[in-house]
């Protein structure tokens, strides 16, 4: 009696285990891709808070818990607020602002570090 020769079976194995590989390696290029994305992609504006000075406009792109100050031009519809004061010598104080007339708003970063950028920016609606 004759035998049968065996089925394709291990060649079919290898297609799909090489199947297989290329998927996993497609998926961690696409997972790779995202977190790079994400990482250094693009963002909404960087806070430009610490570069204000005294005439500057600005727009709050952020959230008002976590202002984020993109400077515009006066005459931008977008430039809701107008700087009065900066001052970079105190601390953070929420009395910063109450000689300056007109002031309607503060905006604040208090550095932990030594020689980090601590300022307090008085502004007014523009």
């Amino acid at each position: 009696m004759s035998e049968l020769p065996p089925l394709q079976e291990p060649k079919a194995q290898a297609r799909d285990a090489r199947r297989l590989r290329l998927m996993t390696l497609g998926f961690t290029a696409v997972v790779a891709g995202l977190v790079a994305f994400a990482f250094f992609g693009p963002s909404e504006g960087e806070d430009e808070s610490a570069d204000l000075k005294r005439g500057d406009c600005f727009e709050n792109t952020g959230t008002e818990d976590a202002p984020t100050a993109e400077k515009r031009a006066c005459t931008d519809d977008g430039a809701d607020y107008r700087v009065l004061k900066v001052n970079k010598e105190t601390g953070f104080s929420s009395f910063a602002c109450d000689d300056v007339p007109g002031a309607t708003g503060t905006l604040s970063q208090q550095s932990l570090e030594k020689d980090g950028d601590s300022f307090v920016v008085c502004f007014k609606d523009n």
